[in-house]
């Protein structure tokens, strides 16, 4: 049985399409000024089961829209001024998607930075600073290993990779990481 669509409550659906619409205008200004395409309008997805304030997911194609997803536990309890600087961010990913669609660039690199601050007047956070306490997450399982220097975490995917033969090495003293046990 499929899930429901969440969704926001009426008011904030209303100010969020607004803070979408307000920022997508300066960005077809400046892409236009710019000679590029305009960004297609994205869908607005919402989530409620991860500890992110909202992700961009870039389009299929070139020229097709994005999604922006928001973490509509965030939006609902923190401060507008958060919310609408989460819509922001992810909305200068998606517009880096859409200058370069074929290239890796970096996710916080300085494109995203100077679209963050001269096209959308926000401060280029990478990260939020909201409480994630009553969020329900699973948390993914982390794997004790070592090397000569230091205790390391590693993820269950990359303990399965071990078990297989991968290595990893420590990136301060360069020692190849050893399971330490499960005690």
């Amino acid at each position: 049985m499929p899930q429901p669509e969440l969704r926001p409550a009426p008011g904030l659906e209303a100010a969020l399409a607004a803070a979408l619409e307000g920022f997508l205008e300066n960005i077809q200004r400046a892409l236009e000024a710019r000679g590029a395409p305009p960004l297609p309008t994205p869908t607005l997805r919402f989530f409620t089961h991860r500890l992110d304030a909202g992700r961009a997911l870039a389009p299929p194609s070139p020229g097709t829209p994005g999604v922006l997803e928001l973490n509509l536990v965030y939006l609902e309890r923190e401060s507008w001024e958060s919310s609408r600087a989460t819509i922001g961010h992810e909305l200068a990913h998606l517009v880096v998607f859409h200058l370069h669609p074929r290239r890796r660039i970096p996710p916080h690199g300085a494109l995203w930075q100077r679209i963050m601050r001269e096209w959308l007047g926000l401060p280029p956070e990478r990260t939020h600073r909201f409480s994630s306490e009553g969020l329900s997450v699973r948390r993914q399982r982390r794997w004790p290993y070592r090397c000569a220097c230091q205790d390391h975490a590693l993820s269950t995917v990359r303990h399965r990779r071990a078990e297989r033969g991968a290595a990893y090495r420590c990136r301060h003293c360069g020692e190849i990481l050893h399971f330490a046990g499960e005690g």
